[in-house]
């Protein structure tokens, strides 16, 4: 089945990966609809998990969790009920069965004759077909096919014909078994849920004897992070920290007494050091940089016990640098120096000889790769040159290689590159959202965390009374994410992984008709703005290796580049005149906010103590704008440079929570629980509540206002978690 077809009242397109009821549109992975089209093709059929996954991932090696996933994202976008099912049926250990009717009178008549059929599923209650090809001993030489009535040429041309014939049968045959999934040595791997918690567990570490994992869990409830530990085989973690802070990225002493992990709490950030069997803490160094996203913190200790490195550094003046803690002494040193306008190195993994560390260098936060440097110094090698997001790092137990996380072909996945150098390579283990590699330093065990999460763009709408309705416009698990509203409010622009790489779609103000915008395929491209006019959108791209700002005419086209040069620009707005283009840069060697004419040209600085995101209120007499690293709202003159900071809210990381109305602002508060939208009128200099929140939203670009203010729209997630994956037999 590959053309549309009907369950209910939803209408299934697979060439689209989207599922439709109404107005109402749902895109889902590819793998998902893959599913759903085997389980299509053999309705009420029940298939077993094998077959499924034969069908699916037939070159691929994967977990029962990975299609467990898939049947619960079928689930949520058909609005289906495990306990009660309308859809799809759980038969337990066995596999599923699509129970709901399949309509394809859409369908022309002759579509299975005509066009190719989705991979056939295999009966496992039959025997295994017969070979292809298997000429028996008897089978009648090229030579023996003739007529008796020809003649002496015509019989030569026929045994040469059938001689071809049976010559292209067996190459078909050869070139068919050769498609077989090739045997590379996965056959023995066995993946196993590690965890299965509520909440999120993340940044698996091992201890050195390979039986027991640390890792990262925010609780059933989501609260704080803390270190929990938990050993192989068994069902009870023990939690480690419970610190005033966020505890993040556990690392084993190399005796298995110990750990190291890091901690960001209001009083402070530090590196700390506790028994592995619990007692009390001990903070060995105080971290100056500011707090960070922990996703992109590390330490490693290294293999003689000697001493720890960590990241550490991180300011609007500065890149994050890689330091050593020397354990005697507690005596600190910088080892790595990245250039002042990146934004600096992550992940250090040392090697399991102790003589190389493994890291993560970002240009920016989206444009990242592995490096390697000597432990007793010196410069480091580039060993990736992929430009892409790094979600964690591991090396190979034998120290020949680094696994790590990237989506450096679209989606998370874990890949394998020689410490030598070379192409990286795709494991047949984590290929759906995996991130923070873990290999045990003895045995052949594997871990890593798998994410997933169901992304909505919300639009509140604001009656008269003040009063406020909520509706989910657009819903996938592809991140939609930093939605901005057209000047006239019809439509709306916002980014996406619909595609399989972050790019820019636009559609019209109900969710309805989604259309993507712009096709760079690999570099993250993000931050829409709309023209005041509404026929162009501001965007920032990172096709050479750097972000820069690009324009595009919303009727699609070949964007126009607008920045240049050795920096990183990102976050586009427009003057109210159309004329200029706000965006951040670091090309101070500090993230501030400058202005450059929209059909490119020489840029003007705007702020000098910080800026991150600006935009122009509707008289143009003010610049609002918010920092990278501080909570708070700032304006200063459209023509001057004097800042006032109005608020203390967004919190710090969510500086893209706020938008400019025409008699106001709205923005992200979440000084109070639960947190609000709140509307702040800069001439009373007071706010009050619009909308209260159910939870805090991602950490993405995501708050936007009509032009009437009569509309908000925000990202939110929800089923946004990870969990632990354990793979055995993995080498």
């Amino acid at each position: 089945m590959i053309g549309d077809f009907q369950l209910a009242d939803w209408q299934v397109q697979p060439q689209l990966n989207c599922v439709r009821r109404g107005e109402k549109s749902i895109h889902v992975e590819p793998k998902v609809m893959q599913v759903l089209v085997q389980l299509a093709d053999h309705p009420d059929e029940v298939l077993s998990k094998e077959q499924l996954m034969h069908a699916v991932w037939s070159d691929t090696f994967v977990g029962d969790e990975v299609l467990t996933r898939c049947i619960s994202e079928i689930r949520r976008a058909l609005e289906d009920d495990a306990r009660a099912p309308r859809f799809v049926q759980t038969i337990p250990k066995v596999g599923y069965r699509l129970i709901a009717p399949v309509d394809r009178r859409d369908l022309l008549a002759d579509s299975r004759a005509t066009k190719p059929t989705a991979a056939r599923l295999p009966d496992e209650r039959s025997e295994p077909p017969a070979p292809a090809m298997e000429t028996p001993a008897a089978a009648p030489s090229p030579s023996t096919i003739v007529s008796p009535g020809l003649g002496p040429v015509m019989a030569l041309r026929w045994a040469v014909i059938a001689f071809v014939a049976l010559a292209v049968l067996a190459v078909g045959t050869w070139i068919l078994r050769s498609r077989r999934p090739l045997q590379t040595g996965t056959g023995d791997y066995r993946t196993l849920p590690f965890t299965s918690y509520s909440g999120s567990q993340t940044q698996p570490a091992f201890s050195p004897d390979g039986n027991k994992i640390a890792f990262v869990w925010n609780g059933e409830n989501g609260g704080r992070q803390s270190v929990y530990v938990k050993v192989i085989g068994t069902e009870n973690p023990v939690r480690l920290t419970s610190g005033p802070g966020d505890d993040y990225s556990p690392v084993w002493s190399p005796d298995g007494r110990f750990l190291a992990f890091l901690r960001s709490a209001e009083n402070g950030q530090g590196l700390y050091i506790i028994p592995s069997i619990g007692g009390p803490e001990r903070k060995v160094a105080s971290r100056s940089g500011v707090a960070d996203n922990s996703s992109r913190m590390s330490v490693t200790w290294s293999p003689d016990g000697k001493q720890l490195v960590f990241t550490d550094g991180k300011s609007t003046q500065s890149p994050s640098s890689l330091f050593s803690l020397n354990l005697e002494t507690l005596a600190v040193q910088r080892i790595t120096t990245p250039a002042p306008s990146w934004d600096g190195d992550y992940t250090p993994v040392f090697s399991p000889d102790g003589k190389r560390i493994a890291f993560i260098r970002d240009v920016e936060a989206s444009l990242r790769d592995v490096y390697i440097l000597p432990a007793d110094g010196g410069e480091p090698t580039r060993l990736t040159s992929d430009n892409r997001q790094v979600s964690g790092l591991a090396w190979s137990s034998d120290g020949t290689s680094v696994i790590f996380s990237s989506d450096r072909r679209g989606k998370f996945a874990l890949w394998r590159v020689a410490a030598s150098g070379g192409a990286p390579e795709r494991l047949p283990v984590g290929t759906e959202g995996a991130s923070y590699p873990a290999i045990a330093p003895k045995g052949d065990r594997l871990a890593y965390a798998q994410t997933s999460a169901q992304w909505s763009i919300m639009r509140v709408v604001l009656d008269t009374a003040g009063k406020a309705k909520t509706t989910r416009l657009l819903s996938s698990t592809e991140q939609d994410s930093a939605p901005r509203y057209s000047p006239d409010g019809t439509r709306i622009a916002f980014q996406s992984w619909r595609s399989g790489t972050q790019e820019i779609w636009v559609c019209a103000s109900s969710g309805s008709g989604p259309v993507q915008l712009t096709s760079f395929n690999g570099p993250l491209t993000g931050s829409p703005s709309w023209s005041p006019d509404g026929q162009q959108i501001a965007f920032d791209s990172r096709p050479e290796g750097r972000s820069h700002i690009y324009v595009v005419s919303v009727d699609g086209g070949v964007p126009q580049k607008v920045t240049s040069g050795d920096q990183n620009d990102i976050l586009p707005t427009w003057s109210r005149d159309m004329k200029s283009i706000y965006f951040a840069s670091n090309r101070s060697g500090a993230w501030d906010i400058w202005k450059v004419p929209a059909n490119g040209g020489e840029a003007r600085r705007m702020t000098r103590r910080g800026g991150f995101m600006g935009i122009e209120s509707f008289d143009s007499k003010w610049l609002y704008y918010t920092k990278a690293d501080l909570s708070g709202l700032w304006r200063i003159p459209a023509n001057g440079d004097k800042e006032e900071q109005l608020l203390n809210q967004p919190k710090s990381g969510y500086w893209g929570y706020w938008s400019v109305a025409k008699d106001g602002i709205y923005y992200l508060n979440d000084s109070n629980a639960p947190p609000s939208i709140d509307f702040f009128d800069p001439l009373t200099k007071r706010a009050r509540h619009v909308h209260i929140l159910d939870h805090m939203p991602p950490v993405y670009n995501g708050l936007s206002v009509a032009g009437d203010g009569r509309s908000l729209l925000y990202t939110e997630a929800t089923d946004a978690g990870s969990h632990i994956t354990l793979v055995e037999h993995f080498r």
